[in-house]
This record gives C-alpha cells, structure tokens and sequence, in this order.
C-alpha cells in the first residue's frame, strides 16, 4: 500500500492534471455546470436555500457539507454580519464573504467570489473527498497545506487565534494532534487546555513557512501511517529525508494550481 507521504506529494506534484480530470467527471462537470448556469439568478437569501443543488454545492465547495442540514444556523451566518465572525472555525466566515448579501444585495451571486472562486474550492474539496478514499491520511495533509497556506497567505491565520481554529476544525485538530502524538483523550479536554498545550508544542511562525510546514506534513505522515498502517515504512523515509536536507517544496505550478483553478467553458 501506498505511505500517505507519497500519495499526498503524487497529489501535489500531478495538481493541474489531476484536477482537469476531476473537473471533467460526468457528475461533478453535471453540477458544476448548473450551478453556474443558475447561481447569478439567485437575487436573496430566500432564493439561496430555495435552490437546493445551488445550496448543496456551494456548502461543499467551503467544506461545510456536513451542515448541510442545519439551514437556520446558515441563514443567520449569511444574513447576521456580527453572527460569523464570532464563530471560530474561519470557514462560516469565508462562506459569508462569498455570498455577501448585506453589501451586494441582489449581486452578491455576480461577484467573483461567489461564481469562479467558489467552483475552484469545489474542485479542491471534491479532489480531497477522492483523495480520501484512497488514503485519508493524504487527503487529511493536503486539506491542511490548503488551508493553513491560505489563511497564513491573506493574514486570516492570526498569533491569537490559530490554536482555536486548529482546535475547531475537525480534520486539521486530527493531523495537528496526530503528528504531536497528542492522545485521543486531549481532544475532549478542556478548549482553554488544548490551545495552551498546542502552543507549548508548536510554533505559529512555523505554519507560515512553507518549509517546515512540509516537514510538519512529513511528520504527519509518518504518524499517520505508524498508527493506521505499520507495514508501510516510504512515510517514515521521507521524513527523515526532509530533516537531513532533503527538499520537498512546492513548484509555483502547483501552488498557482490550487490556488488559482479556473474551470473551462464557463
């Protein structure tokens, strides 16, 4: 079987071709293309939730497709400006920033951040889901590098408060506490408790510095596969490669790739 170090660089190192081929599958080229055929028609909040595939896929798009559901706390995030920044996970806000009905009004579904860059974070969210389905491990790792880069790159990511956003998304609390080897019986603790212990244990500088966020990965890595698949060792390898030297970065194609997905034919 494949290290998750090794799935997770094959993803990176491949980004541009593996998301034209993402992009191109039947159902998500199907979804993709309604929703952007019909989202600028959406005039309001009502409109917003009445369409139920345009919902579906923009809450997917910011990873909130597990609150789905929970369509009374969404209004409230879209129509409240104080209610999504007093909530930790960055995730409500960016959703927020997206589709801004309080200043654009009947436009906020014309703005870019609501048609292109929300079918990019749909590419990425549904190459991770893929991902993930082969190697959680390495789906876990780059949803952190995506993240943790992009809210370091536009000063979301603040000294503050990067230990509660940590603490309250699920899946980065998963590879921060795997690669600390912070026991499952942590996570229950006190929040107080568990940003203090992560910023004993680690360094916010660090997550800004692509570097040593990549040796922070291999050391994930690593972790991941000890704990979930002994046998396999390329993880452990490579990790010990990145600390005597060894270079794993990002080429500007693949961070431009991420970054910047521009979907054809729309």
């Amino acid at each position: 079987m494949i290290g998750t170090y090794v799935s997770y660089r094959s993803t990176i190192d491949n980004m541009s071709k593996t998301l034209d081929r993402v992009m191109n599958e039947p159902a998500v080229k199907r979804e993709t293309d309604y929703y952007t055929q019909n989202i600028k028609s959406v005039n309001d909040v009502d409109d917003f939730f009445r369409d139920q595939r345009l919902y579906n896929y923009a809450m997917k798009a910011y990873g909130l497709e597990d609150m789905i559901y929970a369509k009374g706390m969404m209004r409230k995030v879209l129509t409240d400006p104080d209610y999504a920044t007093r909530l930790t996970d960055k995730r409500y806000q960016q959703f927020a920033a997206a589709f801004n009905f309080n200043k654009y009004g009947d436009k906020a579904t014309s703005q870019d951040s609501a048609t292109k860059a929300t079918v990019n974070k749909y590419m990425q969210q549904t190459l991770e889901v893929e991902l993930g389905n082969q190697n959680e491990g390495a789906r876990l790792a780059l949803y952190f590098t995506r993240t943790i880069g992009s809210m370091a790159k536009n000063g979301s990511l603040s000294e503050d408060g990067w230990a509660y956003q940590i603490i309250a998304d699920k899946a980065l609390a998963e590879v921060v506490y795997t690669a600390l080897d912070i026991p499952d019986s942590v996570r229950g603790s006190d929040v107080e408790a568990q940003k203090r212990l992560l910023e004993q244990k680690m360094n916010f500088d660090d997550l800004a510095d692509g570097t040593k966020l990549e040796k922070f990965i291999g050391r994930f890595s690593a972790m991941y596969d000890a704990k979930n698949q002994p046998q396999v060792s390329p993880a452990l390898t490579l990790l010990q490669s990145t600390g005597s030297g060894g270079s794993f970065g990002f080429s500007n194609a693949s961070m431009i790739a991420m970054q910047s997905l521009k979907p054809g034919g729309n």
